[in-house]
């Protein structure tokens, strides 16, 4: 049995221009972007005892690394947001040259705040070119039984009241267990 995305919504802040400019700077469009994630499937087997969302965002990783690496402009680069902290994004790209890269977050966690200030270090630190952030659009099609799931809709609401200043794709995810 696999897991198979069948709804990727999205959300750009501060706004659609802003995001799609910095990610036009790697060559790909938010599109692009999401059409990578639409793509993606989960192959891994359920295990008891560990939550499938630990499953999914490991492969998804994998996934958009291997994908954006191999377009040839684009390489993976260090995940850290800060020479001073030890926090590290989930997967970091850049460009041939290097410069600011995309930071990516795959959160199906409770700590989503987290990823917020991590990106707003790496702003400050002018490695970030833009985010990425991954959440679950609904968490009952991830995994029913983890309640503090973050979902897509709330916190839409809640970076909309925040007002990042550095260019934020929020990406929220939705899929079904498939027999292969």
């Amino acid at each position: 049995m696999s897991y198979r995305i069948t709804k990727v919504e999205v959300a750009c802040f501060p706004s659609n221009e802003a995001v799609g400019s910095a990610v036009g700077a790697f060559g790909i469009s938010v599109d692009e972007l999401r059409g990578l994630i639409e793509e993606f499937q989960c192959t891994a087997s359920r295990r008891p005892g560990v939550g499938y969302q630990q499953h999914i965002a490991d492969e998804l990783e994998r996934h958009l690394t291997r994908r954006l690496r191999a377009r040839g402009d684009l390489q993976t680069a260090t995940t850290r947001y800060s020479p001073v902290l030890g926090e590290r994004a989930d997967l970091a790209i850049a460009g041939r040259e290097g410069g600011r890269r995309l930071y990516f977050e795959i959160e199906f966690r409770p700590n989503v705040e987290k990823d917020l200030v991590k990106f707003q270090i790496g702003w400050n630190r002018e490695r970030l070119a833009a985010a990425v952030l991954v959440l679950a659009v609904d968490r009952q099609a991830v995994n029913p039984q983890y309640t503090s799931m973050p979902e897509f809709a709330k916190f839409a609401r809640v970076i909309g009241e925040l007002r990042p200043v550095y260019p934020l794709l929020l990406v929220g995810i939705s899929g079904d267990h498939i027999e292969p």
